[in-house]
């Protein structure tokens, strides 16, 4: 169905997939072949293109739930508590993101909390898995979402 309740939705959807794959291509660089200052500047769009990806992802699956009728999780794991809620079917809603998908959404998830709270640590290396998950995110999520909407919402 197309109408104004999935106008925020699908906008949330478009800036997770425009992060996502613009913290792919920020990861592309060479930190080791810059300067000081602008390694400093890669390393922190990199860092704010992946956490922005996540939040509007987040954003998104709050928008859902909220459409769906369901309270979102509360308490100090909500973060963790909501990808594995979408991940399952709960009452007549199906799961919203299934399988590699939400594998992929729990790993943008933990790097985020990584770069939230490791700026001054912060190693490219143990980034390598979360940047695969926001590439293979960019590539299917919208195709998750229609098929979590044409089956909720046909």
């Amino acid at each position: 169905m197309s109408d104004a309740r999935w106008f925020e939705i699908d906008r949330a959807i478009a800036a997770t997939v425009k992060h996502f794959a613009g913290a792919v291509v920020i990861y592309g660089k060479d930190p080791s072949a810059l300067a000081d200052e602008d390694r400093y500047l890669v390393d922190m769009a990199f860092m704010h293109a992946m956490q922005a990806g996540h939040t509007s992802l987040e954003n998104a699956l709050l928008r859902i739930l909220d459409l769906c009728g369901e309270e979102p999780p509360t308490g100090a794991s909500w973060h963790a508590d909501l990808i594995r809620r979408i991940a399952n079917r709960v009452g007549d809603r199906p799961a919203v993101l299934i399988g590699e998908a939400a594998r992929a959404a729990d790993a943008t998830r933990r790097f985020r909390s990584i770069a939230t709270h490791a700026y001054d640590t912060f190693d490219y290396a143990q980034a390598a898995a979360a940047v695969a998950s926001a590439q293979r995110l960019s590539e299917i999520l919208p195709t998750e979402i229609a098929r979590f909407r044409e089956a909720y919402d046909p």
